[in-house]
């Protein structure tokens, strides 16, 4: 889930760093990212079990809760004072909650309660090509014909899992579910895209996050009130979910990832994120016990080709 392409654009023009003590990168970076596409693999399996105790809204707001008091905590520890945001800023800020934080969880949790975690992994692993065209469409960005190729067989491999292998009969098999899906990475793209400008004296990608999550949760708040808050009906299970969506999923994935942008660079970094999607639906097999078939695995497998060529070719 869910910050990590503020944290690409906010440090990506940093080199990348030569390898000192190859053995201290692998354990110190490498296996750090590694954890971090695991914990995102697993946002999908704990946003399953939240999800069938609360709605959207609530369980958007439990999350970002957990998540502003480890950002704030952090953001303590550094002993700076906070930079306060322009009135541009501040409307990217609100912007970049309004989309990354309210509109994409609102899709998210709606989607989960609905679909196996497998399947909407499989789908929201579609947030770099979304980022991509909109880019191409509103700010008349350069698409090369690797990235478009890239594109296009993400975007195929998106249709043989919505489809279920049966192409001649997509919408047969497009339900709300891959319709709400599919709102994560389109409002993932307008978030990204307003991450861009979202920079300035002080505005390390750790002070835009926190203010972007602050803004989020206070904004999720009174939706969260009209969804209904069942705080005392939640299972243990349900705060541990909620807990590693906040604290796991946003703050120390955020933290590590862009620690490694610092150490390996945004290239090397990003290709961890290929790896999201192998794991979410690995996690959804062996704790849901929800069934992959080899169609669906192929066109998982189509996307995660399609974003890695974007990526890195």
């Amino acid at each position: 889930m869910n910050f990590r392409n503020n944290a690409v654009g906010n440090v990506c023009s940093q080199k990348d760093s030569i390898f000192a003590d190859p053995f201290d990168v692998y354990m110190n970076i490498y296996l750090r990212l590694l954890t971090v596409a695991f914990v995102w693999g697993g946002t999908f399996i704990a946003t399953r079990a939240a999800a069938q105790y609360l709605a959207p809204f609530a369980g958007a707001f439990l999350r970002f809760l957990f998540a502003s008091a480890g950002l704030l905590a952090l953001m303590l520890l550094q002993q700076k004072p906070w930079p306060r945001p322009g009135r541009r800023m501040l409307l990217h800020l609100t912007g970049m909650a309004l989309t990354g934080i309210i509109a994409y969880n609102y899709f998210f949790f709606s989607a989960l309660k609905i679909l196996p975690a497998s399947r909407a992994s499989l789908l929201v692993a579609l947030n770099p090509v979304m980022v991509l065209f909109a880019a191409a469409l509103f700010f008349g960005e350069t698409l090369r014909w690797v990235k478009v190729l890239g594109g296009l067989l993400a975007l195929f491999g998106a249709v043989v899992v919505i489809s279920r292998g049966d192409l001649g009969h997509i919408f047969d098999h497009f339900g709300p579910g891959e319709a709400l899906a599919l709102g994560c990475p389109a409002t993932w793209a307008v978030y990204t895209l307003l991450s861009r400008h979202a920079s300035g004296d002080g505005f390390t990608p750790l002070v835009t996050t926190t203010y972007v999550c602050l803004f989020g949760t206070l904004g999720l708040f009174p939706l969260a009130l009209l969804d209904g808050l069942p705080l005392w009906a939640l299972p243990a299970r349900i705060w541990g979910a909620l807990a590693y969506l906040g604290l796991l999923g946003t703050v120390l994935g955020f933290v590590w990832y862009a620690e490694g942008i610092r150490t390996i660079g945004a290239t090397r970094t990003a290709i961890f994120n290929n790896l999201v999607p192998v794991f979410g639906v690995l996690l959804s097999v062996l704790l849901l016990g929800e069934t992959v078939s080899w169609v669906v695995v192929g066109g998982g497998l189509f996307v995660v080709l399609g974003v890695a060529v974007i990526n890195f070719l």
